[in-house]
């Protein structure tokens, strides 16, 4: 036969973050991008749209265990020409990841770029969309619905 619990007591103790296993908790905030969902022309090359921008603090890096950009698209009125979204480093003027459209629509999704976040404490960051390849088709466009910069933090 089996034990019987007879008595209990649980002390008063506050759970401090050494006393859990690490991951133990995990938030996942989406900061977005874009102001709304934009239509734009894909019958040219060049830039046609930079997000606003934030600068990466070093209390955001603190917990992050992983970070992606993630963006919709419709599909485009014409399916010859390349669209580049691109988390975008504007202090270095560098791209930190991208994704591209090329004829098509849909949900993508980076790489994780966390360990690189992590180095670009006090950069300005945000999002642009790019088109690469034009669209021989004179008027041809592409709606953008969303473009989210994904993060995931451990706070245990």
């Amino acid at each position: 036969m089996g034990s019987k619990i007879k008595r209990y007591h649980v002390e008063k103790h506050s759970v401090e973050y050494g006393d859990l296993v690490e991951n133990t908790i995990q938030i996942e905030i989406p900061v977005t991008l874009t102001d709304v969902a934009g239509t734009y022309a894909i019958d040219s090359t060049g830039v046609k749209y930079i997000a606003r921008s934030w600068k990466v603090t070093s209390e955001l890096v603190k917990h992050l265990k992983h970070a992606y950009l993630v963006t919709y698209a419709e599909t485009p009125s014409a399916t010859d020409a390349t669209a580049k979204v691109s988390l975008f480093n504007y202090t270095d003027d560098t791209t930190i990841t991208y994704v591209e459209y090329v004829g098509e629509g849909g949900l993508k999704e980076s790489s994780d770029v966390a360990d690189t976040l992590k180095t670009l404490v006090g950069k300005e960051i945000g999002a642009k969309i790019e088109v690469t390849t034009a669209s021989a088709t004179t008027g041809a466009t592409q709606t953008f619905r969303s473009i989210v910069l994904r993060l995931v933090l451990g706070i245990s």
